[in-house]
């Protein structure tokens, strides 16, 4: 009797130990089109129409853009935002419902 409580001890422990690797939520990779954001987004559009220095110009908008991302990122779930190349395949496109948020904070 005393086999089977050690050995039922020692499977609650394995099972345990190991389910958190089989609970473990999967995540996405997020792909930003810039040029479709700028176009879909309000206020990236208003930078963008500026007169003032490109390169500050720039800057400014993918400071507001990198900040965005990573906050939908941890809100949703996604490992990393990439921006969309010819060469990168899969992820989800979250270009509009960024926009979205651009527009709503700003």
């Amino acid at each position: 009797m005393e086999y089977y409580r050690k050995a039922a001890a020692i499977f609650i422990v394995i099972i345990t130990l190991t389910l958190p690797f089989y609970l473990e939520v999967e995540s996405e990779v997020a792909v930003v089109e810039i040029e479709a954001l700028i176009a879909e987004s309000e206020y990236l559009s208003q930078l963008a129409a500026q007169d003032i220095k490109k390169e500050a110009v720039e800057a400014e908008m993918m400071s507001v853009i990198k900040e965005s991302a990573a906050e939908y990122a941890a809100a949703n779930n996604y490992s990393s935002v990439v921006t969309k190349h010819l060469i990168y395949k899969g992820g989800k496109n979250i270009s509009s419902q960024l926009a979205q948020k651009i527009d709503a904070e700003n």
